[in-house]
């Protein structure tokens, strides 16, 4: 990266947003207020980084001109914080936040970090770039983007408003910059006012958070307090012993599986294992579209998965016990955990479908490695039942017990177990593939067919037989509609048919 703090640099504005900002730059060409870009959207300017996140501040009325601006475009406005003149415009392509301020110096002063503590004036944009020397700097914020370090713009930013605790440990993972150390002593010194935050603000930096992929980030949120304040439920688990076959404890195993899913889904390494180890894996054409694939709002499948990662072994402490020989188990563990997982992520304001999502993949972490008795791969039943019962959270699983597996050795990876548990995933991924096919051209028969042909009465034992006829197409022991009511007529005959209604 070039000096940003030559003066005489220009930054190039991509097209769409130099589009965007002309029109902005003419829509308040007559305006007696300033229009400043700021924060975020500069920085990452700065850094020559897409971002379809602008944020602005008017030395005015911020209400006033984010109403405008609205109007403008047609566009939705949300009202973000009323009480301090911050609103949204949600354009098709671009999120606006605008902000409104008596003095822009005095105003950047009061920012978090001095990365964002930056200005620059809307008219000094000009056919796509925007002249470095424009730039308002009170608190030296591109000499940290060059020596890409986060310092705080002053003691008391995290009193003032402590989700910027969490929000730091976010930026640095982000950026792939280092905290300095006065920012960090006092992340440690406020860490116990995270708890404080309402649950769906420390929601949002947490998805972002967990969208990044930087390593040994969660152990610095760990180390400076925060992970344990946001997830005091986690504090049993720091240093709880494991079985021999454990590398790390519960809590380092936990945020090893963060990195063993991050390596898995091909976004960082697996320091521990030769590179072969994860390209092995089995992964569809679909792979990357799937965890990609947004269930709430800012959340996607693969950040969800990762916080199932974090949380999946959460209840081991209170399941613990030790065998007369010393061996140490968590009976129950999973489904205990997915309850702990439902209420933490009920009190950080997660949507009921997210929470479903985190739960499932808890609870059926272990389900994978549990369905080849004696070595057997899953019998095609098996593989149906899985894909029922964990619909969305299916696939996802399978990669988590993949993470949990690598997380479990560490350095100590026995291979042929290993294999033995890719082979296994992949066998359940191809033949779900398979099943699909069967089950895709449509029902054999219906739940009328069932109660006209066999003279039954309507009830929930229909929807029983439908299922086992969906469950017997998908393993291939049924094809057509006849062979499904010779399977029903069989059914029927096993049993008195006052038991079946």
């Amino acid at each position: 990266m070039k000096a940003v703090t030559n003066k005489n640099l220009l930054l190039r504005i991509d097209k769409k947003t130099a589009a965007l900002l002309e029109d902005l730059r003419r829509l308040f060409s007559e305006e007696a207020s300033e229009v400043y870009l700021v924060g975020g959207f500069l920085r990452n300017l700065v850094l020559k980084k897409p971002t379809a996140d602008i944020d602005l501040c008017i030395t005015g009325s911020g209400q006033a001109a984010s109403a405008k601006i609205s109007g403008y475009f047609k566009a939705t406005q949300v009202v973000l914080d009323a009480e301090n003149d911050v609103f949204r415009v949600i354009l098709p392509a671009f999120q606006l936040d605008i902000s409104g301020t008596a003095d822009i110096t005095a105003n950047l002063t009061r920012r978090d970090f001095k990365l964002n503590a930056m200005a620059a004036p809307l008219s000094a944009v000009h056919q796509g770039s925007l002249p470095v020397q424009a730039i308002i700097d009170p608190t030296q914020g591109l000499p940290d983007i060059e020596n890409r370090v986060i310092r705080v713009t002053s003691a008391d930013i995290f009193s003032a408003d402590p989700i910027r605790l969490l929000r730091a440990i976010r930026l640095s993972a982000e950026l792939g910059f280092a905290l300095d150390g006065q920012t960090q002593s006092l992340i440690a010194a406020h860490a116990a006012l995270i708890s404080t935050v309402a649950g769906e603000r420390v929601r949002e930096e947490l998805l972002k958070l967990l969208e990044t992929s930087q390593p040994g980030i969660w152990e610095k949120c760990l180390e400076l307090g925060l992970l344990l304040n946001i997830f005091p439920e986690l504090t049993p688990c720091y240093r709880h012993p494991q079985p021999y076959e454990h590398t790390w404890d519960v809590l380092e195993h936990s945020i090893k599986t963060i990195y063993a899913l991050d390596a898995i889904l091909g976004r960082s390494v697996w320091p521990y294992q030769n590179p072969e180890i994860i390209t092995e894996i089995y992964r569809e054409s679909g792979f990357e579209k799937y965890f990609a694939g947004k269930i709430s709002g800012t959340s996607s499948i693969r950040t969800l998965t990762k916080l199932a990662a974090l949380l999946h072994d959460i209840a081991k402490p209170q399941t613990h016990s030790t065998d007369p020989d010393g061996r140490i188990r968590f009976t129950g563990h999973p489904l205990e955990g997915s309850r702990l997982s439902s209420q933490i992520l009920t009190r950080l304001r997660f949507s009921k479908k997210e929470i479903l999502l985190v739960e499932k993949m808890v609870c059926y972490h272990l389900r994978p490695v549990q369905m080849n008795p004696d070595g057997q791969l899953p019998s095609p039943k098996a593989v149906y039942r899985y894909f029922r019962d964990l619909s969305e959270a299916a696939a996802a699983t399978l990669y988590l017990s993949l993470a949990d597996h690598l997380a479990t050795d560490g350095p100590n990876l026995m291979v042929a177990n290993w294999q033995e548990h890719v082979n296994i995933v992949a066998h359940i991924l191809s033949e779900q593939k398979k099943q699909q096919t069967r089950l895709t051209p449509k029902r054999l028969v219906t739940g009328t067919d069932l109660i006209e042909h066999f003279s039954l009465r309507p009830g929930p034992r229909i929807r029983t037989l439908l299922g086992e006829i969906a469950e017997a197409q998908a393993a291939g022991e049924i094809k057509n509609r006849q062979e499904a009511f010779k399977f029903i007529s069989q059914r029927l005959g096993s049993k008195p048919e006052n038991n079946l209604n």
